[in-house]
């Protein structure tokens, strides 16, 4: 019998409890190698947001399509750039048409020998309760088609259509003899034949294995994906004549495929742009979404309404917010057309990064011609990687911008399309626009961000980049320790609070982030902060206050030469 207990009754005996951990350190998470983003694609489910790695872009996203076809193509330039460059991952809600995107089911019938494939009559996709859209849903439910013994509807929505194909394996009676299979594999593919999915089951509701776990084909694909809607007719077999059954002379597996099957319509031909409801629907799902990510981004889109839209979430989620004035304008026509956004005048303008590049290259995805590409991603890359090394604090180089030398576009055949004089790079400036043009160093020329101000007027540290980037990670982890002593005692709150801070800002200062203040009530610290009850509210409600003093960022030089006899 063991040595010792979990829970001592009244016997006589060793209690051991369970191990206790006071040695977390409270640390970055890696959400801010993740970057949100709005884009119009091809492939992607419409519903809410998804995660895009490097790994799983083709599949997700497809290949990308040609800017000549549409010029909001041109966001899937930055997404590639930034999966390749340093983002871990682009947390990406798709842009559909709220009233035109259509969807419908990819059905099979058994007919004699044959299996048939066809797509029922499309229908809305997006369903807004009481035409409120941030109660809008993909429409779901049982299959609106008959004469089916399998109906799939893909919810990744693919406008370039789908394929199905069936296998059933032989099915030998007691006499050797083959006999008809209720069992199944479905594969569904996208219109090259690639695999997106593959499943296994039985069209014999009460099908079960030796576990008593269901072999239903429809419990199989609601277990496995939530990517699928599925409707099975309980009873269908596959009869052993089928080209779907068994093996051929060559013993392969026979299987029955289907010709494309177009089962999503992005818009019909009567759109003509994307409306106000189209970006508040898949802003909303950005705002509003349980996954974390550390930035925003324009990926591109010249749209004052998406702008406009993820200024606000950037404010709802207190993340930073990139965006690209586009590269094709005069300096002129760049300082007019962000005074006409007017960021400065937003809620929480210090989150807003402002990108604007005058500069024609290669294509970063290899897919399009020679062009003006957004650089918005390509920073936000660049800031991901740098936030991925941490130091033996636990915390990146947020101190350090995205800018200057250490960080130049690395693009081919760049040209500057437009040659900058003094006046314009301080009206600029002013403006609170960053540009990114060739700019000479002791080791020679390089495309870099020549500045790295926020959205903010005021002439404070709330203008600096690194400010912004550094203030909202120590946001952040505050915020999440504070739901972590929620519903503790007051006292024991407030006692592991100031034990937390404490340990925050000492690891900030020491790396770098905070320096000792000029101001007297600073004392000359780099951080001041008291943690107590709220004096209206003393039995449950908790107040902290702190005051940091951030490093700046070295923006201007003034050299002085004196020539002495």
């Amino acid at each position: 019998m063991p040595q010792f207990s979990r829970q001592l009754g009244a016997q006589a005996g060793v209690q051991a409890n369970p191990l206790g951990d006071a040695s977390v350190v409270p640390t970055v998470s890696n959400a801010d190698q993740m970057v949100a983003t709005v884009a119009r694609m091809p492939r992607g489910r419409i519903d809410k947001p998804f995660i895009v790695s490097a790994g799983s872009r083709k599949r997700l996203i497809g290949g990308g399509e040609s800017v000549r076809k549409n010029a909001l193509n041109a966001a899937y330039v930055s997404i590639f750039e930034g999966l390749t460059k340093g983002v871990a991952g682009v947390l990406l809600q798709r842009l559909v048409s709220v009233d035109e995107a259509k969807i419908g089911w990819a059905y099979a019938t058994v007919n004699g020998t044959d299996i048939d494939f066809a797509v029922s009559d499309l229908s809305t996709a997006i369903v807004a309760e009481q035409s409120h859209l941030g109660s809008a849903s993909v429409k779901s439910g049982g299959s609106d088609v008959t004469g089916h013994f399998i109906a799939i509807k893909h919810l990744e929505c693919f406008t370039n259509g789908i394929m199905l194909e069936v296998h059933a394996d032989e099915l030998l009676d007691e006499s050797d003899t083959a006999i008809a299979n209720n069992t199944i594999t479905l594969r569904i593919l996208d219109d090259k034949g690639g695999r997106l999915f593959e499943f296994t089951g039985s069209l014999d509701e009460d099908a079960v294995d030796e576990s008593g776990n269901s072999l239903f084909l429809e419990s199989i694909i609601e277990a496995h994906t939530d990517l699928v809607d599925v409707a099975v007719v309980s009873g269908t077999s596959i009869p052993p004549t089928s080209d779907a059954y068994g093996y051929d002379a060559s013993g392969q597996q026979k299987w029955v495929r289907s010709a494309i099957l177009n089962t999503f319509e992005e818009v019909s031909g009567s759109f003509a742009g994307y409306t106000s409801d189209d970006y508040l629907y898949a802003t909303d799902r950005l705002r509003d979404t349980e996954m974390d990510y550390g930035y925003l981004c324009s990926a591109g889109s010249a749209s004052s309404l998406l702008l406009n839209n993820l200024a606000a979430v950037a404010h709802r989620r207190n993340v930073p917010f990139a965006f690209d004035l586009p590269g094709n304008l005069s300096a002129d026509a760049a300082l007019t057309l962000m005074k006409t956004l007017n960021m400065t005048s937003k809620d929480s303008n210090h989150l807003l990064f402002a990108y604007w590049a005058p500069l024609r290259s290669d294509c970063p995805a290899g897919i399009n011609p020679p062009g003006v590409y957004s650089v918005a991603m390509r920073n936000l890359a660049s800031a991901c990687a740098r936030n991925a090394v941490t130091n033996a604090y636990g915390l990146p180089a947020k101190n350090y911008p995205i800018a200057g030398v250490n960080y130049s576009l690395d693009r081919t055949n760049i040209k500057q399309l437009v040659t900058l004089r003094d006046d314009e790079l301080s009206r600029l400036a002013k403006a609170r626009i960053n540009p990114v043009v060739f700019q000479t160093f002791a080791e020679g020329t390089k495309v870099v961000y020549r500045d790295s101000l926020t959205c903010s007027p005021a002439n404070s540290l709330k203008k600096l980049i690194a400010v912004t980037e550094m203030s909202t990670t120590i946001d952040n982890l505050v915020v999440q320790f504070a739901n972590s002593v929620i519903q503790k005692p007051m006292s024991v709150a407030i006692k592991e609070t100031k034990s937390f801070m404490r340990d925050l800002f000492e690891r900030a200062q020491k790396s770098g982030w905070i320096v000792p203040s000029d101001e007297p009530d600073m004392q000359g610290q780099a951080f001041v902060y008291s943690v107590q009850a709220d004096p209206t509210s003393p039995a449950d409600r908790l107040i902290y206050d702190f005051k940091l003093r951030y490093d700046g960022t070295t923006r201007q030089v003034i050299t002085n030469q004196t020539v002495t006899k």
